[in-house]
């Protein structure tokens, strides 16, 4: 009797990890095909035109090839402007995008970065610089409208004093993207080191982006 129930154990046991096997090889099938779109945006506030590259993140060669001519995805974007809207598709199972900006003239000024991708990403790339150092970010997109005002978030490159409608409200970090502000006047409700930031080409009731310096905004982007 001993020797049946454990007979009955093993068959048990062997049937659940043949199904279980079934299960995940199927899952890393599904995964394998399933197919994920992201939206990024690249933002230029160097001091000179750029181009911009994006390749797949490869384990075998790593990030090498990425700025070859065919992963150029964005070329000449204009000191201080955004580029046109680059739409990445990607496999699941592969969801690292490798990303870099060129000196559209000079070709020995390149930054790179990697970044790991996430389903309905909306993405920022944002290239910029200070005092001589380059360096490229990449944030998500964060759009929240309110009606009446100017909504938005300032990326700076240095720590500077912000006001709105007079009051300091925060001191913004290098590198990093401010939660949202809102913005009641187009022409000075803003102020970043002491400069009046001029919203007055933006839309009352959108969100925005600003790329700001000690000198004032460089980069005025709709969410």
């Amino acid at each position: 009797m001993r020797m049946c129930n454990k007979k009955l154990v093993i068959t048990l046991t062997l049937s659940l990890t043949v199904a279980l096997t079934g299960c995940l090889d199927s899952s890393d099938k599904l995964d394998d095909k399933l197919t994920h779109e992201v939206e990024i945006s690249f933002v230029n506030s160097l001091s000179y035109m750029a181009d911009f590259y994006a390749q797949k993140r490869s384990i075998s060669t790593g990030g090498s090839g990425l700025f070859d001519s065919d992963n150029l995805v964005s070329g000449d974007v204009p000191k201080n402007e955004v580029a046109s809207i680059y739409n990445y598709s990607y496999k699941v199972t592969n969801n690292m995008l490798d990303l870099g900006v060129k000196d559209s003239v000079n070709a020995n000024k390149e930054d790179r970065i990697t970044s790991i991708l996430s389903k309905d990403d909306n993405l920022w790339v944002i290239a910029w610089e200070y005092s001589g150092e380059r360096d490229i970010s990449v944030i998500k997109k964060s759009q929240n409208n309110i009606s009446d005002v100017f909504n938005v978030r300032l990326f700076a490159n240095g720590s500077y004093d912000v006001a709105v409608a007079g009051s300091q409200v925060l001191t913004t970090e290098k590198g990093k993207v401010t939660d949202y502000l809102s913005v009641s006047r187009c022409a000075d409700g803003l102020k970043v080191a002491n400069n009046n930031i001029d919203l007055c080409a933006g839309n009352f009731g959108a969100s925005y982006l600003l790329v700001v310096d000690n000198n004032g905004k460089l980069v005025m982007a709709q969410e």
